[in-house]
């Protein structure tokens, strides 16, 4: 008996030059159900965050009602957050992902990402890995 195998995706990011500094910045594509589609995302893989994080101005934009989208609650930095179910595309695998809402805008960072990539729930479920601040690689099965 012979197994049929899945086909399988390597994707390669270079990392992000901003302001001298290299960042694991990928793009992604989120459901946007307010234009009808999908829209392109600036996402920081973010091995330090458990979560995955939404910008809210983002969110409003794409989403009317986020409350039928609720999926659950998380305690971020101290404080009860709900969180959403949203469809996530990263090459050819499509996910419902949790995010929470939050202010990117308000993070002092040189850069600010539109989504943060948080471990649970999102990175996960890929086998990712960093070389040395040059590149990413992200295993898709």
């Amino acid at each position: 008996m012979s197994k049929e195998r899945k086909n399988t995706d390597i994707l390669v990011f270079p990392f992000s030059e901003i302001f001298g500094n290299k960042v694991p910045l990928i793009d992604i594509f989120i459901e946007c159900p307010s234009i009808g589609s999908m829209i392109k995302m600036k996402g920081l893989i973010d091995t330090g965050s458990r979560y995955t994080l939404l910008d809210e101005e983002k969110a409003l934009y794409c989403f009317n009602n986020l409350d039928s989208r609720y999926h659950d609650l998380a305690v971020i930095n101290g404080a009860l957050t709900k969180r959403y179910l949203i469809k996530i595309k990263l090459g050819n695998s499509e996910l419902d992902v949790p995010v929470s809402l939050f202010s990117l805008h308000s993070l002092s960072l040189p850069v600010v990402p539109e989504i943060i990539l948080g471990r649970e729930d999102f990175l996960e479920k890929f086998i990712v890995t960093l070389y040395k601040s040059h590149f990413i690689t992200i295993y898709l099965d």
